[in-house]
């Protein structure tokens, strides 16, 4: 080994007896500054990146420390560190502490050769994340709007590079001019939908049906937009679906939940999920969720029977202040207590409830090719960030909002993984050979990013 050469514990800057514990912080500091220098100017070199991870990888093993060692001629670390690094596998930290990320990978497979474990997780701050939410906010009020589509761009930007996995973020590449022209779109037609409302029942039902047909083409040109501009280690995104197929979804499923008043709402949920994740792909290979009818009907039991049990007491009560002969605006009040009641638990806690068991089911049923994915979002813990960040938002008049969602995004990507069963450098290299060979479609000059 040559000398002069930077060994894995001058990478991690960690002296040759260092603990279990001091490796994975050393590791979660040096992701910290490659998350930093990813939105800098000068980023940080993809070689400099493979050196980390394999600095952990040997360090966090003990036998490959052992080995490592012994090559590196060292025998300064005592027999005791030994037997505590017996449980130096790579495991996430808490992510709870400020400027501590997870170790990001585990590439060892056990004696039983079960697939690789490839965690997720979010490296964003909140201070950084706030002089860009701050500038956005106000050069989008000083031009009227308009600048709103630059703001998403570097918004997404921001979070797309710091979603690690692997040790490698995830890269945005939407044009706001591109954004700004869909947004276009949308205004207009939000617009045209405004004048015929106003115009009567007749003029609106025929405007509606006019552009029905229209929403699945703009849906498909939106999905397409997003995918097409998200790229992981320089393989991008693609989403692909049929007119008819979009159609089916967000007109036959979704006239369907209106007419059963919400009841079909789960189906049309699930065919939803089912469509947008069915015709992703990444690189040349699909993804597919198997998400079941009864595993999203299952999630709407509870907010069902809450919603139900609300809705009784709201008759219950109007019922009784009627048999009283308590006034009109007596029972009026009462009314609006209990729908207030009522908005209030769907905010606080059946959003987030809902979200997390959802995430559960729809990303714990998805596969990429042969691998699949993991979530396993905690529904208490996730109802607990979701109310506390809404409670700093309120008392801090807004001001925490890019707090809130850093620390939302961080929780979201701390209990989502990627299990390959694939080596992920083989699969790769195969991905990126087969888009060379197949060559990818030209852009589409009508891709839209409809979201306002």
């Amino acid at each position: 080994m040559n000398a002069a050469a930077a060994t894995h514990y001058d990478t991690l800057e960690l002296a040759v007896d260092a603990s279990c514990d001091e490796i994975r912080r050393a590791y979660a500091r040096q992701l910290r500054r490659f998350a930093i220098a990813a939105n800098s100017a000068t980023p940080l070199a993809a070689e400099a990146l493979d050196a980390l991870q394999l600095a952990f990888k040997t360090l966090s093993d003990p036998i490959l420390r052992e080995a490592y060692d012994r090559e590196l001629g060292s025998a300064s670390v005592p027999p005791a560190v030994r037997v505590l690094d017996e449980a130096c596998a790579p495991q996430p930290l808490s992510g709870d502490l400020p400027g501590e990320a997870p170790p990001l990978t585990d590439h060892a497979l056990d004696e039983n050769n079960e697939p690789r474990v490839l965690p997720f997780a979010f490296a964003g701050r909140g201070g950084e994340y706030f002089r860009i939410w701050i500038v956005n906010l106000l050069l989008t009020i000083l031009t009227l709007g308009i600048y709103s589509a630059w703001a998403k761009v570097r918004r997404e930007q921001y979070f797309h590079r710091n979603l690690l996995l692997d040790g490698s973020s995830f890269e945005y590449h939407g044009q706001p001019v591109a954004i700004l022209k869909g947004r276009a779109v949308a205004v207009l037609l939000l617009i045209l939908i405004s004048v015929a409302e106003k115009a009567g029942p007749a003029i609106y039902g025929m405007v509606m049906l006019v552009l029905l047909p229209i929403f699945p083409w703009m849906a498909i040109k939106a999905f397409r937009f997003r995918a097409r501009n998200t790229s992981y280690r320089g393989l991008h995104f693609g989403f692909e679906a049929s007119y008819l197929s979009a159609c089916k979804v967000f007109i036959g499923y979704g006239l369907l939940s209106m007419v059963t008043l919400g009841l079909a709402f789960p189906l049309f949920y699930r065919q939803l999920r089912k469509f947008l994740i069915d015709h992703l792909r990444y690189g040349r290979t699909n993804l597919s969720t198997s998400v079941s009818i009864r595993q999203i009907y299952a999630i709407f039991v509870l907010p069902g029977v809450l919603a139900l049990a609300l809705l009784a007491g709201v008759v219950l009560l109007g019922v009784a202040m009627a048999g009283q002969g308590k006034g009109a605006l007596a029972a009026l009040g009462g009314l609006v207590i209990l729908l207030s009641v009522m908005i209030v638990m769907v905010q606080f806690m059946l959003l987030p409830y809902f979200a997390a068991r959802t995430t559960n089911a729809v990303w714990g049923t998805t596969k990429l090719g042969a691998n699949h994915f993991a979530s396993h979002l905690p529904v208490g813990g996730y109802i607990g960030v979701y109310l506390s960040n809404l409670f700093a938002i309120v008392f801090s008049l807004g001001l925490l909002i890019p707090w809130a969602k850093v620390r939302l995004a961080r929780y979201r990507a701390s209990h989502l993984s990627l299990h390959m069963h694939d080596d992920p450098e083989s699969f790769l290299a195969g991905e990126r050979q087969a888009v060379n060979a197949l060559g990818e479609e030209a852009a589409d000059m009508l891709d839209l990013d409809v979201a306002l």
